[in-house]
C-alpha cells in the first residue's frame, strides 16, 4: 500500500458539553473584556464633568467681563455725547462768564440719565484776556466714579482794545488833532 493509500485517522471527538462550555467561556470573557476595556471609570467621568465644569465657569467669566465692558462702552458714549450737548450750550453764549456751574441732565432729560452729572468750569487765561478755557465734566458710573473731560479755548467775538491803542468808541482817546 502506498502512503496515498492510507485513510487519515480521525482526532478524538471531544464532548458536546465540554465544547460547550468552553464556547460560553469565551464568550462571556469576551463581553467583560467589552464591557471593562471600552467603558469609562466613574473616576475617569468624574475627572471629565470637572473640567467641563471649569471650562463653562470660565465661559460664563468672560460673558460677565464682555457684558461690563459693553456697559462701560455705552455709559462712555453716553457721557461724551451729553458733554458735547453742554459744550455746544457754552458756544452759543460764544463767550461764557468765568465761574463754575454743576448741575444732572433731568431737566432737559427727565428720568434718562440718573446716574450722569456735570460740572462747568470757564477760567480766564491771563496771557489772553480775549480767550476763555471751557472744561465740561460729566460724571457717571457707580457712586459717580468716572469721569468724562472735555476742554475748548473760546475766542471773545468783540475782543476788548488793545492797550496804547486808541479806542475808536472813545472821542478822548480817538485819533486826530488832541492839542491846542
Amino acid at each position: 500500500m502506498s502512503p496515498y493509500d492510507r485513510v487519515p485517522m480521525a482526532a478524538p471527538v471531544q464532548s458536546l458539553t465540554h465544547f460547550s462550555k468552553l464556547h460560553r467561556t469565551t464568550i462571556a470573557r469576551r463581553a467583560e473584556q467589552h464591557r471593562w476595556g471600552r467603558a469609562f471609570t466613574l473616576l475617569e467621568v468624574m475627572i471629565a464633568v470637572a473640567f467641563i465644569g471649569i471650562a463653562m465657569l470660565a465661559l460664563l467669566s468672560l460673558h460677565q467681563n464682555n457684558l461690563a465692558s459693553v456697559i462701560r462702552g455705552q455709559d462712555l458714549t453716553r457721557a461724551s455725547m451729553l458733554a458735547q450737548q453742554l459744550m455746544s450750550t457754552a458756544e452759543v453764549a460764544r463767550f461764557p462768564d468765568p465761574g463754575r456751574t454743576h448741575g444732572d441732565f433731568n431737566r432737559d432729560y427727565p428720568g434718562q440719565f440718573n446716574n450722569f452729572r456735570w460740572e462747568r468750569e470757564v477760567d480766564v487765561i491771563p496771557q489772553f484776556p480775549d480767550m476763555r478755557r471751557v472744561r465740561i465734566s460729566v460724571l457717571y458710573g457707580h457712586r459717580l466714579s468716572r469721569r468724562f473731560d472735555l476742554v475748548e479755548y473760546m475766542h471773545n467775538p468783540n475782543p476788548p482794545p488793545m492797550p496804547n491803542q486808541p479806542d475808536s468808541d472813545n472821542p478822548a482817546t480817538a485819533g486826530g488833532d488832541a492839542g491846542p
